[in-house]
């Protein structure tokens, strides 16, 4: 009886053992980490930091459209817009090309509230400009933080895709569309290598509109997306030198103009307007017919398609683009634009080629002077 309970102590010795060894070859459970913080610093300078990913975004202030477009360049963007405000009679006359579903999203009137906001649950609000403002402040005080888009330059445009893609999740189609934007404007700097600033055409951009049943030119501000599509195309824009600019749009009158006698002139024609109409219109006025950009044939309304392609939303990239067309014809003569607005409505937004015939194509204007 000695020997059995013996060997029984040994076994259980054995087995205890055996067991310790198996633990220990067990596969430890990783301790649980904390998530990392999303941290962005936005248009205004304000750096904003998020515990997760968004999931209920909202989009408001001035221009609500620009930084929507930009949105909806994002899958994950569309996906989880809860809530817009509309300035005009739509939010968009563009995006229910690109995604039926957005005439579903709740809209808020021009101008709401933080309360109002604050109804649709956002958990990030995206708003255009530079400048901290009331609204934002108000959003930041009962927990809703908010992230400014600038837009206005493509330096700022391309921080803003970038900003989008880490709150958003989507790193690398924010790296697509930079290296969509930064290929064209790459192919502008090899197609315009070797010129001279002597040698580059004098142009003049201006924005034409009868609001108010007023008819005013107008041209944009030195740091404006407009200034740099002429710049960047090619151009010497005449109104930098003498004009006092403000940090907007500067009305000039004729005898201005007429100074400056450019060599080309392109003019972003009010919506409500018909191009054609007000290109005949300056080119049979006695003033107008003694400009040399008049006299050569170089007078050219600004194309557009459902929105304009001077603005501070992703198409400047096309004015750009045409702008070169215009100013360097000799330098750029292979450059099919027709197949360049396919391929970026197909590449920034997943639009079907029949669609873009239908509603895009169907509105441009390329060549009108």
């Amino acid at each position: 009886m000695i020997r059995i309970r013996s060997f029984w102590s040994v076994f259980a010795a054995l087995a205890l053992l055996l067991a310790w060894g198996l633990s220990g070859c067990q596969p430890s459970t990783p301790a649980e980490t904390e998530p990392t913080a999303i941290r962005v610093t936005d248009a205004a300078g304000q750096t904003v930091e998020l515990e997760e990913l968004p999931n209920r975004i909202v989009v408001v202030g001035r221009g609500p459209y620009m930084a929507l477009h930009l949105l909806y360049m994002f899958p994950e963007g569309r996906q989880r817009l809860v809530g817009i405000e509309v300035k005009g009679e739509t939010a968009s006359d563009f995006l229910p090309y690109v995604d039926a579903a957005f005439t579903d999203i709740p809209t808020l009137a021009s101008n709401p509230g933080s309360e109002q906001i604050a109804t649709l649950d956002p958990d990030l609000v995206i708003m255009k400009g530079y400048t901290v403002e009331g609204m934002s402040k108000s959003l930041s005080q009962v927990g809703i933080p908010v992230v400014y888009l600038g837009l206005e330059t493509p330096d700022q445009f391309r921080q803003d895709v970038t900003n989008l893609g880490i709150l958003l999740g989507s790193t690398d189609r924010a790296q697509e569309i930079l290296d969509f934007y930064n290929s064209r404007i790459e192919r502008l700097q090899k197609g315009l290598k070797g010129i001279d600033e002597d040698d580059k055409p004098r142009v003049l951009l201006l924005e034409y509109s009868d609001r108010g049943s007023k008819v005013a030119v107008q041209v944009p501000a030195r740091q404006w997306i407009q200034t740099i599509e002429v710049e960047t195309a090619g151009g010497a824009p005449v109104w930098l030198g003498s004009a006092e600019l403000t940090d907007g749009w500067t009305v000039v009158n004729f005898e201005q103009i007429a100074q400056w006698n450019p060599d080309k002139i392109f003019v972003v024609i009010w919506y409500t307007l018909d191009p054609e109409e007000v290109i005949a219109t300056l080119k049979a006025d006695p003033k107008w017919s003694t400009l040399d950009a008049v006299k050569n044939d170089q007078l050219y309304a600004f194309p557009s398609d459902i929105f304009g392609w001077d603005s501070p939303e992703p198409r400047w990239i096309l004015g750009m683009t045409w702008l070169a067309t215009k100013i360097h014809p000799d330098r750029f003569a292979d450059l099919d634009m027709s197949e360049e607005i396919h391929t970026f409505f197909t590449e920034m937004f997943d639009m079907k080629r029949d669609v873009i015939d239908a509603e895009i194509m169907s509105r441009v204007k390329l060549d009108v002077h």
